[in-house]
């Protein structure tokens, strides 16, 4: 029986040109990193790849996966020629079905091992991606800060050139979503203080692509205090937002959901709308 293994593509591996060894695959591989010879579909001549065995992933398939039209859900099956010098075939194969994008989701999850990050890890990803948005989209006008402590619940504090009244940001992050697409955050009590100059940013990092999702809520905090839910959890009393991140959505948080790289010129509106009552 020929040894080896298949596994569906995601985005990142297709983006990035290297395929991801899967647990059930890596007994057919290297154990250290090295070069593999391996042939691609029908070809009569090997290809020199390089294989890291740290990361458990074949690298130089930028070329293939482009020759072959490459997207996620396609199918790449790994036939083991030889152990010794390690020698491969990959062949190309395109969906035959729709893959559900849960599904998806999970394998990018165990590709770069969500697991293994702490909630801090991922707070402090999803922050700097948003640190990240207001930057560049700021136009050389907004800075970003963050403070020493979080005993007032707050990650970032944004500053615009010329005034010394800043704007606070709590920014509530998610790696997943629930089975209709809804995304969960809770808003500690405790820490939460709801002011004019205080928003909430909640943004869903999708595994798949390594960044967080085109679509952001962007709420004031006072807007918290009158409409979410509050629930009783193992960590106390929360503040609860829930709904698609879809703008056309009939959630009444709908009307807070903006484009990601909308975020920067919504906050210069709410420096505007500072100055006209702050002098």
């Amino acid at each position: 029986m020929a040894k080896g293994f298949s596994r569906k593509l995601i985005e990142v591996e297709v983006r990035l040109g290297f395929l991801s060894i899967p647990s059930k695959g890596s007994e057919f591989m290297p154990e250290e990193k090295t070069k593999i010879k391996v042939f691609l579909d029908d070809e009569q001549k090997p290809t020199l790849l390089s294989y890291n065995a740290n990361y458990k992933r074949i690298f130089g398939l930028t070329g293939w996966y482009r020759k072959n039209k490459a997207l996620p859900k396609d199918e790449v099956v790994l036939s083991v020629l030889k152990e010794v010098p390690p020698t491969y075939r990959l062949r190309f194969e395109k969906a035959r079905t729709s893959e559900d994008f849960r599904t998806l989701e999970k394998e990018a999850k165990e590709l770069i091992d969500l697991s293994g990050l702490s909630s801090i890890s991922k707070g402090d990803i999803v922050e700097d991606r948003v640190k990240e948005l207001i930057l560049l989209y700021g136009q050389g006008l907004l800075n970003v800060y963050k403070p020493v402590s979080y005993t007032e619940g707050i990650d970032l504090i944004v500053v615009k050139s010329g005034v010394f009244q800043p704007l606070f940001l709590q920014v509530k992050s998610r790696f997943n979503l629930q089975k209709n697409r809804a995304i969960i955050a809770d808003i500690s009590l405790k820490t939460f203080t709801p002011h004019h100059s205080y928003f909430v940013v909640i943004a869903y990092f999708n595994p798949s692509t390594l960044e967080i999702n085109d679509y952001i809520l962007f709420i004031p905090t006072e807007e918290i205090k009158e409409n979410a839910v509050i629930v009783n959890t193992k960590y106390g009393q929360r503040y609860r937002v829930t709904t698609q991140l879809n703008p056309d959505s009939k959630s009444k948080w709908a009307k807070y959901i903006i484009k990601k790289s909308e975020l920067a010129n919504k906050l210069i509106e709410k420096f505007e709308e500072m100055s006209r009552y702050i002098k």
